[in-house]
């Protein structure tokens, strides 16, 4: 007999319509095009629902995730009294929510987007100049490095030299990762991984002039290198950059930590970076 036969008739017919997903959960989408929640009562569906619920564990599934979108937002509330059915994401126009269904056992479903991830950007110019820059707000020293947070599927070299561009002007290539920090409890109470990057300004014409991003950056300058080392270090010093400071003046052939482009062995997926101490010869 299988789980299925568990499961009565009055039972099927009751249920919402789903698709089983991943890790053994099922998943119901309140689409808007779905011709059966378009007449549907609030009633009718927390009935439903429930019925889901309890089919869904008789078959054995893991747990149940819930999409709704803006335009049937209005399901939300017949939610409400859904015993261990919580919000877990939202993205665009489409909320998430999720229920672990076993009882006996752990819930298991994994907490959304814990991490924002950072980078700065360390750029050293033929003449021995740092660029810098000085936002329109939060400055806590004269001058910082250029950088910004990472965008969605966007690789930690990516996103280093696409801010130090939108930020600076200038373009750059990236050489290594000097450093990586690790913060809680900060936007959003989400915690924060920050990768400090070496990147090399291009100088095919010349040392190109920096040019402040709009809205964003109140000042961006070439600032002697010793001026900067002298800043960080000074009396009303910042540590971390002190010890960044002391990486960069490593040789970064041998102290940073490389890129490598690898394959996946995960069908249709695409090529991944990864950032690991130099190889030895």
């Amino acid at each position: 007999m299988s789980l299925s036969d568990n499961v009565s008739e009055d039972m099927k017919i009751l249920t919402l319509p789903y698709e089983d997903h991943s890790h053994n959960s099922a998943k119901i989408s309140l689409l808007e095009s779905v011709e059966t929640f378009k007449n549907m009562t609030l009633d009718q569906f927390r009935e439903r629902l429930k019925a889901t619920v309890l089919s869904c564990k008789q078959l054995g599934k893991s747990s149940i995730w819930i999409e709704v979108p803006m335009a049937n937002g209005r399901f939300l509330e017949a939610m409400n009294d859904i015993q261990n059915l919580e919000f877990h994401h939202a993205n665009g126009k489409i909320a998430t929510l999720s229920m672990w269904l076993k009882d006996n056992m752990e819930n298991k479903i994994p907490e959304y987007a814990t991490h924002q991830l950072g980078v700065g950007a360390i750029v050293i110019n033929s003449r021995d100049e740092i660029l810098c820059v000085r936002e329109l707000r939060n400055n806590y020293r004269p001058w910082k490095i250029p950088g910004g947070l990472s965008e969605l599927g966007e690789s930690i070299d990516s996103a280093a030299v696409r801010e130090v561009k939108e930020e600076t002007g200038i373009d750059c290539r990236f050489k290594s990762i000097l450093a990586f920090r690790h913060t809680h409890g900060l936007q959003f109470g989400r915690s924060d991984l920050y990768f400090v990057c070496r990147l090399e300004p291009i100088e095919d014409e010349g040392i190109p002039e920096p040019v402040a991003q709009e809205n964003e950056i109140a000042a961006v300058a070439w600032v002697p290198l010793q001026e900067y080392k002298d800043m960080v270090n000074g009396e009303n010093g910042h540590p971390m950059m002190q010890k960044v400071m002391e990486l960069h003046d490593q040789d970064w052939r041998i102290n940073d930590i490389h890129r490598t482009v690898v394959n996946s062995i995960v069908p249709g997926r695409k090529p991944s970076p990864i950032y690991h101490i130099p190889s030895k010869r």
